[in-house]
């Protein structure tokens, strides 16, 4: 079987570019021939140079009418060229799709959607655009292409029925196989360090975290912030904006390789995910794996994916935010343990082998 993976951006690292890659390495570990299609890997995820890829004509130009164009005429040369037997869009573009039934309208499609609708690019569609992202409403023109609609969760399933008007199979992520192991120092005591990892932009709330994490210091002196992340040039201003921010016994690593992720989610005592309204997200689950309880919102995908009271807390607010990350900074050393335990056995349920055996499946029905 051969397949056409497209994801118009995987010079950025995300949830949704750390997928794709999951995605593409684990078909073909399974015998799949698997090309991926983009505008450029370069900042990306490295693992996509061992891959077969693709690169559009030219990069995004800003405009509609210039990327349909583009897309298209490449769309059309590799499928000519390769002959896939699916294409796979790996964000909510479902405009990949109905150009690659302009050119073999027999050919099966797959929309995998994280949301169906690009909340970061609110008053960045021009940005956006030369990523070669379109708006929601020219997306929607193009549902008809979508022969089956994959989504990551419960959460984003409602959502695809209320904006979309379609039925989507939920399929949860993956971790990344960097992160299938558990942690060597599983049960050892570690540092009252709190760890935020993901990109940098306003809705991951680091903001917040940083302005909360001076309440914190009140309660517990000797606990440690870390911000880890990628950077991500549509929302620079952003990063910027916490870089000024007060930094006492605050540390951040700016795009931190998987290796050094790894060893950040070993060290840390509590797992803080500040989002509210996460479509799924995959940080905390790799936080788990590694051993670190989590506290999120309870809102969106990681209601599927924390077990409140087991592998972390569900908070209501902020005051709650921080009171619950006091509480495990806190917690003595039997009961944090116990919770450790539970969090590495939960994040095995999202294992990449788990993900690619249900994805095939859907790709052959």
């Amino acid at each position: 079987m051969k397949v056409l993976i497209i994801h118009p951006h995987l010079s950025i690292k995300g949830g949704g570019e750390r997928l794709t890659k999951i995605l593409a390495v684990g078909l073909e570990k399974v015998g799949v021939e698997v090309y991926v299609l983009t505008s450029t890997f370069e900042g990306g995820f490295p693992e996509f140079s061992n891959l077969k890829t693709i690169l559009f004509r030219q990069r995004g130009s800003g405009s509609i009418q210039g990327n349909l164009a583009t897309i298209y005429l490449t769309v059309k040369d590799v499928i000519e060229s390769i002959s896939p037997n699916i294409v796979i869009s790996m964000t909510e573009d479902t405009v990949t799709l109905g150009l690659s039934k302009a050119v073999r309208r027999s050919l099966k499609t797959l929309q995998y959607v994280h949301f169906p609708c690009e909340e970061e690019a609110a008053g960045l569609e021009e940005t956006y655009l030369k990523y070669y992202r379109f708006p929601g409403w020219f997306n929607r023109l193009f549902l008809w292409s979508a022969d089956r609609i994959v989504c990551n969760s419960k959460y984003t399933q409602g959502a695809v029925k209320r904006f979309w008007g379609r039925f989507a199979t939920v399929v949860y992520p993956a971790i990344d196989y960097i992160f299938e192991n558990g942690p060597e120092n599983l049960g050892s005591n570690r540092e009252n360090i709190i760890l935020c990892a993901g990109r940098f932009t306003r809705l991951k709330r680091q903001d917040f975290l940083v302005k909360a994490f001076a309440k914190i210091k009140e309660q517990v002196k000797d606990a440690r912030l870390i911000l880890a992340g990628y950077r991500d040039e549509r929302h620079e201003k952003f990063l910027e904006s916490l870089l000024n921010l007060d930094m006492h016994d605050i540390e951040f690593h700016i795009d931190p390789t998987d290796e050094e992720l790894l060893k950040l989610y070993r060290e840390a005592k509590v797992y803080c995910h500040p989002r509210i309204g996460e479509h799924f997200g995959l940080t905390p689950i790799e936080a788990m794996s590694q051993g670190a309880p989590v506290v999120a919102y309870n809102s969106g995908g990681v209601k599927e994916t924390i077990l409140n009271g087991k592998t972390g807390y569900l908070v209501a607010d902020d005051e709650e935010f921080i009171e619950r990350t006091i509480q495990i900074l806190r917690m003595g050393e039997g009961d944090w343990r116990l919770m450790q335990a539970d969090c590495v056995e939960r994040a095995r349920e999202f294992r990449p082998e788990r993900f690619i055996s249900e994805f095939t499946s859907l790709m052959a029905g």
